[in-house]
């Protein structure tokens, strides 16, 4: 009987458009008395637990402290470790965006949930547990359509298990797309109607289970985006829609506003009743910003994670930590932030965000220190991102690409190529003075050491010996914070014109990255604010790329064409020597010079193509539109 079932769940598989090779992946090659039974498994809350438990680790993500590097597909990091042509190809000399780029179609996923489900309907578990339980499971599968939904558009919408029968008409097995509306619909539905369930959970540790507020957030998330594509992709000159199925892509008709309405609604829940908080607002602070969303003693931010432990740890601070603050061999500073991401984030006093780095005629600034042409700035970049002569770890981020020789009222730049090295007399430099030429963390064109002249902060662990390969970090993935709460808030409320909770609710954002209170006027409350507001905040969370998506500004960003948009920038100082600047700092502002190719999201990039091998299996699938 069990082999029976595994048939029918392939079979079942290859209808939706699945993969049959995965069905061994999964169940693996035992034989039918080496599976525990039913009633072994879904009477017993442990083993309930452990079900959930993969399907938890298998939730979709883009980057992640597993596998860092989709984080450097798009502008806020650059790609600095492994070098060969395969790596440098895909990052950093990427003609365009690829039409399957982040596709996600997993049905073999959304079958277990499923199966789940259905078991507990019939499981002896006491009734609180059932009910927490299948809160739970559909939690997941209404998370799996969510990136589903946002990758690919609308797709078939599966909540019950299918199973094949001999002599059956194998069509009813294929189910056609949804629209896109049905699917933010439906995760919206499921989310409302789970809540309450999952709130047995809100207590949950390192709150790596789904509970109430996961389950608002996720809903407050889905309706933000249902709601901004609704608006933007109508405003755009060729909105995106298909003329193979209406609806399946573009939320073509929709009106925006009740979608907002949701999503302010949701987020307000979560701030208004108080069991997950905004860290760090009373005393604002880079390292109480870092804190928030990487620290887990005594956390009020975070609202879901994956987390780790010392029985399943991550390597992503072994990857990414400055050269100069490693505890193994010749690793990390694989991604890298840009110079326009550092940019993003203003002055607290409100002033121009460009770095300083030549006056109005274009002469060089003189620092007297690498760390002051960054002061004054928003809290978060120092949360973000590792600058010059930042302390971490012990030790103080040393980064000098070469020395500026003064001559005759101008600079002749001569740049190294060994890290930590000195301007000797011995290797014919003009004017050497046995000074730093090169600091330990480069810049240098190599991997290993940054690109672009700051390294990684966020996730990378401060823990005595995280870095080291073979013990690592048990630092959280953030799925859900307040943060984004706050800001999906505030976006919503702005769309529906109560102007007064928008600046609320980004206020005390901004408020936490050192602006002080009420910073924002009702003037300053714009798309493209809030845009650059979320920037800030939620870098390296996943959210930059899905909201240029949602908002369909992507294509007009990165367009293809060289410019400070497509193209990663990096900051690079100099030791001066000689001249009235002698033994000060200047900044030179230039293209990393690893990245090649300016980023280009072609329309057709809005929504992940599907497989042929998928639309040849399910008939009644249609591609998405523009793969031209």
């Amino acid at each position: 009987m069990k082999k029976n079932l595994v048939y029918i769940f392939c079979l079942a598989m290859a209808l939706m458009g699945g993969s049959l090779t995965s069905c061994d992946e999964w169940l693996g090659h035992t034989e039918p008395s080496d599976f525990l039974t039913d009633d072994q498994v879904w009477n017993d809350n442990t083993m309930v637990t452990s079900v959930l438990a993969n399907l938890y680790n298998d939730v979709e993500m883009n980057g992640s402290l597993d596998d860092d590097t989709n984080f450097s597909l798009f502008d806020d990091i650059m790609w600095c470790g492994l070098m060969n042509q395969d790596v440098e190809t895909a990052r950093n000399q990427m003609v365009s965006y690829s039409y399957d780029l982040l596709r996600y179609y997993n049905y073999e996923y959304i079958y277990k949930i499923n199966q789940g489900i259905e078991k507990l309907e019939t499981s002896t578990l006491e009734e609180r547990s059932i009910a927490t339980f299948d809160g739970e499971f559909r939690f997941l599968r209404a998370y799996a359509y969510f990136e589903m939904n946002r990758r690919m558009g609308g797709v078939p919408l599966v909540t019950k298990t299918m199973e094949y029968t001999a002599g059956m008409d194998v069509t009813e097995l294929q189910i056609p797309r949804s629209s896109e509306a049905e699917v933010y619909n439906y995760v919206y539905d499921e989310c409302m109607a789970i809540k309450e369930a999952l709130a047995a959970n809100n207590a949950s540790v390192h709150v790596s289970q789904a509970n109430k507020y996961a389950a608002l957030a996720l809903a407050s998330r889905a309706m933000l985006y249902a709601g901004s594509i609704a608006k933007y992709n109508a405003a755009m000159t060729n909105p995106v829609s298909s003329s193979l199925q209406a609806g399946v892509v573009g939320m073509t008709g929709e009106d925006p506003t009740p979608y907002y309405e949701k999503a302010l609604a949701c987020a307000e829940e979560i701030i208004n009743d108080g069991v997950f908080r905004l860290q760090g607002v009373d005393a604002p602070s880079a390292d109480a910003f870092y804190n928030a969303v990487c620290s887990k003693d005594n956390n009020t931010e975070v609202i879901w994670s994956k987390d780790y432990s010392a029985s399943k740890f991550h390597n992503f601070s072994f990857s990414n930590i400055a050269q100069s603050m490693n505890e193994d061999n010749d690793n990390g500073s694989d991604l890298c932030p840009t110079l326009q991401l550092v940019e993003s984030y203003s002055l607290l006093d409100g002033s121009n965000t460009r770095l300083a780095d030549k006056d109005a005629s274009g002469n060089y600034i003189a620092y007297d220190n690498r760390s002051d042409i960054f002061a004054g700035r928003d809290y978060r970049l120092q949360g973000t991102c590792l600058l010059p002569e930042q302390e971490f770890k012990g030790a103080y981020l040393d980064v000098q690409a070469g020395v500026a020789v003064y001559q005759n009222g101008s600079y002749l730049l001569v740049d190294g190529s060994e890290p930590n090295s000195k301007y000797e007399a011995a290797d014919n430099h003009p004017n050497a003075d046995d000074g730093t030429f090169v600091g330990k963390d480069g810049p240098l064109n190599r991997a290993t050491y940054t690109n672009t002249g700051f390294n990684l902060r966020k996730y990378v662990d401060e823990t005595a010996g995280s870095s080291a390969r073979g013990q690592g970090s048990y630092i959280w993935w953030v799925y859900f914070r307040m943060g984004e709460v706050y800001l999906n808030a505030a976006e919503a409320a702005m769309e529906l014109g109560q102007t007064g909770k928008a600046l609320q609710y980004v206020n005390a954002v901004r408020q936490r990255a050192g602006f002080g209170a009420n910073s924002w006027t009702a003037a300053d409350l714009t798309i493209d604010n809030l845009l650059k507001e979320r920037r800030c905040e939620l870098a390296m969370e996943d959210h930059r790329y899905w909201d240029m998506k949602r908002l369909r500004k992507a294509h007009t960003l990165w367009n293809g064409v060289q410019s400070e948009n497509t193209m990663l920038y990096a900051l690079y100082p100099y030791r001066v020597i000689g001249g009235p600047n002698d033994g000060k700092y200047i900044f030179e502002r230039e293209i990393a010079p690893r990245f090649r190719a300016p980023r280009n999201f072609r329309v057709g990039n809005y929504y992940s193509s599907f497989s042929q091998d998928d639309l040849n299996k399910n008939p009644k699938l249609v591609q998405n539109p523009n793969y031209n």
